[in-house]
This record gives structure tokens, C-alpha cells and sequence, in this order.
């Protein structure tokens, strides 16, 4: 074979790397934007219930204490929606995100995975078992708002599940040998899982 044949076959194998390590960079790309449209799902989510729970606290159905005490969380809550849920940096910049000093705090230093598991706490705690929660649904004040916050929490629970899978599959591909040492991911933060308490009311 001679020196143009093996120039060939030289410029054939780099295409070839060149073709896939692109496709590699990109699925690592669509995976992060991925996870940034899920983050988003599961913020949207997060927003519903805190305002059925506050809807609920105004609705007179509930103790008054019990109210104050639900009204109370559900507002903290909705106060850090500003904040990142994961103090990953994916969804901010050098200048804003957790590289520049930034973290996931909600103004008084709790995190939104605190605050919404601490929401997930008090609305078990007021809502009772289920006959409680029979009795609150037939009351004409609550019955709708407590749909609204059955339904908006079952689908914080799935978007969450679904947005730390995706997490768990770019991680998956960051730790590829070829994605790590060629630098396909470039300067994008590792994505973080959302872990919270969001167990629904039990029988």
C-alpha cells in the first residue's frame, strides 16, 4: 500500500472519529436540554401545589391554626420559586450561578428541597388519614381545591421522577471514557437530582 492509500485510510478513520465523537457531543447537549425542560415541568408543578395549598389554607374549610400553619409554609414555598431548584449551575451563568458564590437558598438559607419537603410535611400532617381528607373533599369549600392539590402533587411526583432519570442518564454519559477525555460535555455543570419529600397522603 502505498503513501497515498495510507493517507486515505489516515483521513477515513478521522472522519470517522470525528463523526462520532460529534454525535456523542451532541446527545450529551440534547440530554442537558433535556433535563433543563423537565427541571422546568417539575418547577411549574412545585408552583401548583403550593398555591392549591395556599388556596386551600383561605378556603375556611380547615382549622384556623391549621390554616395559618399551611398558609404559612405554602407561601415560603412560593416566595424561593426564584431560586434554583438544584444548585448545579446548569440553568444559570459564570455570573449568576453557584460558580459565582450562588447557592440554592431560599433567602433565609433553606433550600427549596426543604421547603417543599417541609410543605409535603404539614399538608399530610393537616389532611389526616383518608376519612379526614372524605370529609374535607364533601365540603363545598375544599372540594375542588383539594382535587387541584391531589392532582398538581401526583404530577410533581412523576416530574420529578422523570426529570432525576434524565440527571441520572447524562451522568451516565458524562462518565463515558471518550465523553470525559475529549471534553464533549465543554463547560456545562454536572446536572444534580431534585430530592425532596413528596410522599402523598397515605390510607
Amino acid at each position: 500500500m502505498g503513501l497515498t492509500e495510507w493517507v486515505l485510510v489516515a483521513v477515513a478513520v478521522l472522519a470517522v472519529v470525528l463523526v462520532v465523537l460529534w454525535r456523542q457531543a451532541v446527545r450529551v447537549d440534547r440530554l442537558h436540554r433535556t433535563v433543563l425542560r423537565s427541571r422546568a415541568t417539575l418547577e411549574a408543578q412545585l408552583a401548583r401545589r403550593a398555591a392549591a395549598a395556599t388556596e386551600l389554607a383561605a378556603s375556611g374549610a380547615l382549622d384556623p391554626a391549621e390554616a395559618m400553619v399551611v398558609a404559612d409554609v405554602a407561601l415560603r414555598a412560593s416566595d424561593a420559586a426564584p431560586v434554583d431548584l438544584v444548585p448545579d449551575g446548569l440553568a444559570g451563568s459564570p455570573e449568576t450561578g453557584p460558580l459565582a458564590g450562588v447557592d440554592d437558598s431560599a433567602g433565609d438559607g433553606t433550600s427549596r428541597a426543604l421547603l417543599e419537603s417541609e410543605l409535603s410535611r404539614t399538608l399530610r400532617a393537616v389532611l389526616g388519614a383518608r376519612a379526614e381528607r372524605d370529609e374535607l373533599a364533601a365540603d363545598p369549600r375544599a372540594a375542588a381545591v383539594m382535587t387541584q392539590l391531589h392532582q398538581s402533587w401526583y404530577r410533581l411526583q412523576l416530574a420529578r421522577r422523570f426529570h432525576n432519570s434524565h440527571v441520572e442518564q447524562v451522568r451516565r454519559l458524562r462518565a463515558d471514557p471518550l465523553v470525559r477525555v475529549f471534553h464533549l460535555a465543554g463547560r456545562a455543570p454536572l446536572p444534580e437530582p431534585f430530592d425532596m419529600d413528596d410522599e402523598l397522603p397515605g390510607d
